[in-house]
């Protein structure tokens, strides 16, 4: 029996060390898409676009971006055929011509606060915006950390204590959820 294409691409992530959403993760999200029958969803950075073909089994109108053109490649191989929009673009320069329902950042891990905020205007009033690894727990295996790493680092910690004070805002509401590598929800109230 033939491998299908969401099975074959979360083996070549695998193979490659592209990381992807983890499956926790990838089913609260699937969930709420569901329970909430969102019909919208914009995702930032797709790596090699399993999360995105993952979701796809659950939303119809999706929209991803790639800045990296080698996984930009590998996207347009694997999603191809499908309905779902893949773009090269930066996020940072990226205009949505529409708001969506769901908003999934899976992006660089510095200036994610730049991003929130632009993508926040383009998330419907009864949206969901999630922020995947939060905690990036894979440095908690290591005994030493690189200055990069360490550097890395303090820009999630303090990410994640611009999130606290973005939970002061009384029209949005943040939780951080310890599921996997920590998942950031965000909607307005």
């Amino acid at each position: 029996m033939p491998k299908n294409k969401l099975t074959e691409l979360k083996e070549l992530c695998i193979e490659n060390s592209i990381p992807i959403i983890r499956d926790n993760t990838a089913k609260y999200i699937a969930d709420l898409i569901n329970d909430q029958q969102y019909k919208s969803l914009l995702e930032i950075g797709s790596a090699y676009g399993y999360s995105a073909l993952y979701f796809y089994q659950f939303i119809k109108d999706i929209t991803t971006i790639e800045k990296n053109i080698d996984n930009f490649k590998i996207v347009s191989k694997y999603l191809t055929g499908e309905n779902i929009v893949f773009l090269c673009a930066d996020a940072f320069e990226y205009v949505p011509n529409k708001k969506y329902d769901v908003i999934f950042i899976d992006a660089c891990k510095s200036h994610q606060d730049i991003l929130v905020t632009k993508y926040l205007e383009y998330l419907n009033f009864n949206g969901v915006m999630f922020i995947d690894n939060i905690y990036l727990k894979k440095f908690d295996k290591h005994d030493v950390l690189t200055k990069n790493q360490r550097n890395l680092m303090k820009k999630v910690v303090k990410f994640q204590e611009w999130l606290k004070k973005l939970n002061d805002n009384k029209k949005i509401s943040v939780e951080i959820l310890d599921i996997d590598d920590g998942l950031a929800v965000i909607k307005f109230c």
